[in-house]
């Protein structure tokens, strides 16, 4: 149970994200390659003002705006349809802000672009705000088996220590934020459903999150299982002996698994003639057989440890687990190391601009379980104070680097160790 104490600073660390969040994009307009809705941002959007406004149709749409928000989306004059590469599920998560802006816009007589007005801007900022702080109080709620002292830390560490506080500030409107939000969900919903079998409601939920959290970013669909698996298989007895829930939980889960596929289904048969059409074109997996894995894990271009060193914990956390938890850290530590594959196969490992690999930002609710564990294994005394202090220094250190670091790697190559020093002012 929430405590007043803990609904008054899960409100003051919303508050506090979504001044950070204004902040940083007040100082930079709309229409440029740092605003809410520019590039690949714009490109998971794009279906909300072509339903609310534009009827689908390329040439009701304002001159021009695909090239302006940084050609997330393209507009084809010829078959008059809206194209974009990216799945709906951000834009059904974004559904709700994006109404309210449309509701602000009217009652203001906007006259700006219907959909890419100031306001829609600043609700993308709010909707990725709002399913993050959700996301952590899901988490907070997950790990009842730890202190309370513990799991705060552990918040601050999964968004000072990693490039979530990046994805959720500096570039809001990609679909990281929304993903951490749902594997949050998952996580929650699974513990519940194993504590509750009979409240087969949580079976529900957590079918849907699977499902909504692949058509926020179709590679999710490779990982939910694994994902889910580390809740579920050292809890396995209890799904034989509740299988009649199970397919109740199921069976309920049809419908609104169906809600949320078939639009996206429709769109693709839309725009690509084919209801199962793969968008993302000539983008593949290119290094199957020589993974770029340390290029993923230590590269100063969106290397993982640099920029999240939170992983460090997980790392401890699995080694100290291990042998009590033995099944379930394995199966953690698969999921960890089935993420790196695939991304080190990745056409681009890196993921191309950004700060930090992005590609674990969504699982960190499942890797905060060995962290967690050893942050309520720590105790006061000089060692532990000294590495404190270490930590909060670099913590500084990263979010020192973000403010100054133009979002894209402009190095020579992926390990020029040169850029990362310039960006921080080392000559």
């Amino acid at each position: 149970m929430l405590t007043k104490s803990d609904k008054f600073i899960f409100i003051l660390i919303f508050g506090l994200l979504l001044f950070l969040n204004f902040n940083r994009h007040a100082k930079h307009g709309s229409f440029n390659y740092h605003s809410e809705l520019w590039a690949d941002k714009a490109g998971y959007q794009v279906f909300l003002p072509a339903l609310f406004y534009y009827d689908f149709k390329a040439s009701e749409f304002p001159e021009d705006i695909a090239r302006q928000t940084g050609t997330g989306f393209s507009l084809d004059d010829k078959s008059n349809k809206v194209l974009t590469k990216y799945p709906i599920g951000v834009a059904i998560m974004q559904l709700p802000f994006f109404t309210i802006g449309a509701g602000v816009d009217a009652i203001i007589h906007s006259k700006e672009p219907r959909g890419y007005s100031k306001v829609q801007h600043k609700m993308i900022g709010v909707s990725t705000i709002f399913y993050a702080v959700l996301g952590l109080l899901f988490l907070f709620k997950s790990l009842l088996q730890h202190s309370r002292k513990t799991r705060y830390l552990l918040l601050f560490l999964i968004v000072f220590a990693s490039n979530l506080f990046f994805y959720i500030t500096r570039d809001a409107g990609l679909s990281h934020g929304y993903s951490f939000f749902l594997f949050a969900l998952l996580l929650y919903t699974l513990n519940q459903f194993v504590a509750q079998p009979k409240r087969y409601a949580f079976l529900v939920v957590s079918i849907c999150c699977i499902v909504l959290g692949s058509l926020v970013r179709p590679i999710n669909i490779l990982f939910f299982g694994l994902a889910s698996a580390i809740v579920l298989v050292p809890n396995f007895k209890t799904f034989i002996e509740h299988k009649k829930e199970v397919l109740i939980g199921f069976g309920v889960a049809i419908p609104f698994v169906l809600l949320l596929v078939i639009p996206q289904l429709l769109y693709y048969n839309y725009a690509f003639g084919d209801y199962l059409a793969y968008s993302y074109n000539d983008e593949r997996f290119l290094y199957f057989g020589n993974p770029r894995i340390a290029r993923v894990w230590f590269a100063p271009a969106n290397g993982l440890l640099l920029y999240s060193p939170v992983f460090i914990l997980f790392a401890v956390g699995i080694v100290m687990r291990f042998r009590k938890y033995r099944l379930q850290s394995s199966l953690t530590l698969l999921l960890f190391f089935a993420i790196t594959y695939l991304y080190a196969s990745w056409w681009t490992p890196g993921l191309g601009c950004g700060y930090g690999h992005r590609g674990f930002i969504e699982f960190l609710p499942f890797f905060a379980i060995p962290m967690a564990h050893v942050l309520g294994k720590l105790k006061t005394n000089a060692i532990t104070m000294f590495m404190t202090m270490i930590a909060l220094l670099y913590i500084i250190l990263l979010v020192y680097f973000q403010y100054h670091y133009d979002g894209c790697w402009y190095g020579n190559g992926y390990w020029d160790w040169q850029e990362l020093l310039l960006i921080l002012g080392i000559n």
